[in-house]
């Protein structure tokens, strides 16, 4: 009988961690969905507040937001983020005092630069080229396509982003990996996540 009686209580405990670790995680995708509508949608001001309060030590908020808008409101460049989709979300960890998991997703960004001036076929075509060789060096030539009809650049990206989290299970803030940006990485991440980067 007492076999039995623990049997059940491990099974239950198990059953029930499992159930609370994927809880945690359906809070990221949510709130990080959130963030990503928010940029999605343009609401600029909104989408900073899914942002780890560390980054706008470095860049403040207000910087942070005329950029944004600089470049959604670019009047010599169309930019449009679509489909954004989280692929997964890594099991978190917990260093020092915080927890850390990795996500990965994917969107689709639209771009069309517009030519200031009277530009040649030829110098249309040189335009064209020479963008689409520098967004496939950045995103990889799988990934960039160049729409005919409408003039936009097609091009699918995949980041990694570090949700974080004070108690593991709620309010999680967000911060992209961007190898480029590992200065400023390094100021906010563990030693040991960055070693991964």
């Amino acid at each position: 009988m007492n076999l039995k009686k623990n049997l059940l209580t491990i099974l239950f405990l198990t059953i029930f961690s499992v159930g609370i670790a994927q809880d945690y995680k359906k809070e990221i995708e949510s709130e990080f969905t959130e963030y990503l509508n928010s940029i999605v949608n343009m609401e600029f001001e909104k989408s900073m507040e899914f942002i780890t309060p560390e980054f706008f030590e470095i860049i403040p908020k207000s910087q942070m937001i005329n950029l944004m808008e600089q470049t959604f409101n670019n009047p010599s460049m169309e930019f449009e983020l679509k489909n954004p989709k989280i692929l997964k979300i890594n099991d978190a960890q917990k260093i020092e005092n915080k927890y850390y998991a990795l996500l990965t997703y994917s969107n689709q960004m639209n771009m069309k630069i517009n030519s200031e001036e009277e530009e040649t076929e030829d110098e249309k075509k040189m335009r064209i080229n020479m963008t689409k060789l520098s967004f496939e060096q950045t995103f990889g030539s799988d990934n960039v396509k160049y729409n005919e009809e409408t003039g936009f650049f097609e091009i699918q990206s995949q980041k990694d982003v570090y949700g974080i989290s004070e108690n593991g299970q709620t309010d999680w803030k967000f911060l992209v990996i961007e190898k480029k940006q590992k200065v400023i990485l390094e100021k906010i991440l563990p030693k040991e996540l960055i070693e991964k980067i």
